[in-house]
């Protein structure tokens, strides 16, 4: 049998339910595995690289080490189902290992997602291909606004969103995200914009590469308990720190979840506050805004736009929280910058930490 990779839901060999050894035993594993019993088929197993878990069940199921499982199932398809923020192993490290060991038909969780969208989807960037038809135009006009990298990084990341493509993704750019060597240049006179600080691990990269001199510091931070952290671990006076969202317009705002992982939801329990950058930067004179804001980033550069207009600051926007954010994040971007240098970088493993980088020209 000839070494298959499949990208597509189509693309799942017959039978496939039935014959299925999960590469990775956390909770994605366990919730694909979940999701087939209730559909009347059981996993033979899983193989995952933990040591510690080899040997052992979960829910009836063995684990045991990648080696063993290719040789014990020869004949199974091995579905890689991991997929985290990761720097240094994505799912295509894992695919690759799975082919060195024998293993003769190897897929991933994409399809999982595409063939029962109402137990995985929505789940930040994916969607099922057919969704994002209708968008295939405005995918062509952003394809042609980033430089000759941005644009082949961008071609990367649609065909992960389109076909499940895992295998062209590239390594994550090196070096601190939102400060990529030849893109972002700072000046001793920064004022940084930090919108969704988390616990201040941005604001502690960017006063690492600005080696100390800048002029001001801005965060904003709508959850409480990262919000203790950052104020915590920040002991300049040169920065500011405000506990609030940022959207496109004032108002209350409920959040859902914890860590960095908080997001704007009518169910979550936690009220906060929003407020616009072009009210809370009045007076100011920002030179560069990062926002990381779990999906409510096009909100927020509308309540920019005036900021955006008059002081012409560098933009760093995360792109990857929804699934038509790829180009609908530069087409605004656009909008409200015209004259400006854009380009896209991915700064972790499978698609997670994609940034679109907004330059002013000279």
């Amino acid at each position: 049998m000839a070494t298959t990779i499949s990208h597509d839901v189509c693309a799942l060999p017959d039978g496939f339910a039935d014959r299925l050894v999960l590469f990775g035993a956390g909770g994605l594993g366990r919730k694909i595995a979940d999701t087939l019993r209730t559909e009347g088929h059981q996993v033979l197993a899983f193989c995952d690289n933990n040591p510690a878990l080899w040997g052992s069940q979960i829910e009836g199921i063995p684990v045991v080490s990648p080696p063993s499982a290719a040789n014990s199932f020869p004949s199974a398809v091995f579905m890689v189902a991991i997929w985290h923020p990761n720097r240094t192993e994505g799912v295509r490290h894992h695919v690759r290992q799975l082919l060195e060991l024998g293993c003769r038909d190897v897929t991933c969780f994409v399809p999982m997602f595409w063939k029962y969208p109402k137990v995985f989807l929505p789940n930040m960037f994916w969607a099922v291909p057919g969704e994002l038809d209708h968008d295939k135009p405005l995918i062509d006009d952003a394809a042609g606004l980033f430089d000759p990298a941005g644009r082949q990084e961008f071609e990367r990341q649609v065909r992960l969103r389109l076909y499940g493509d895992v295998m062209c993704l590239r390594d994550p750019e090196p070096g601190p995200q939102y400060f990529p060597q030849g893109v972002v240049t700072l000046s001793p006179d920064e004022t940084f914009v930090d919108c969704g600080a988390f616990d201040g691990d941005t604001v502690h990269d960017f006063i690492h590469v600005a080696q100390g001199r800048f002029r001001r510091i801005i965060t904003f931070e709508p959850n409480p308990d990262n919000f203790r952290k950052l104020a915590a671990s920040l002991t300049d006076d040169r920065v500011l720190v405000h506990a609030k969202a940022v959207g496109a317009k004032p108002q209350t705002l409920h959040l859902v979840g914890s860590g960095a992982g908080s997001t704007i939801s009518q169910s979550g329990g936690t009220a906060i506050d929003c407020t616009t950058l072009d009210i809370a930067l009045a007076g100011e004179q920002p030179t560069y805004i990062k926002m990381d804001i779990e999906g409510s980033e096009m909100d927020a550069l509308l309540g920019a736009a005036e900021t955006i207009r008059r002081h012409r600051p560098k933009l760093a926007i995360c792109v990857y929280h929804r699934p038509d954010h790829l180009w609908r994040i530069p087409l605004l971007l656009k909008k409200l910058f015209p004259d400006s240098h854009m380009t896209l970088r991915s700064h972790m493993m499978d698609g997670f930490d994609t940034v679109c980088y907004c330059i002013p020209k000279p």
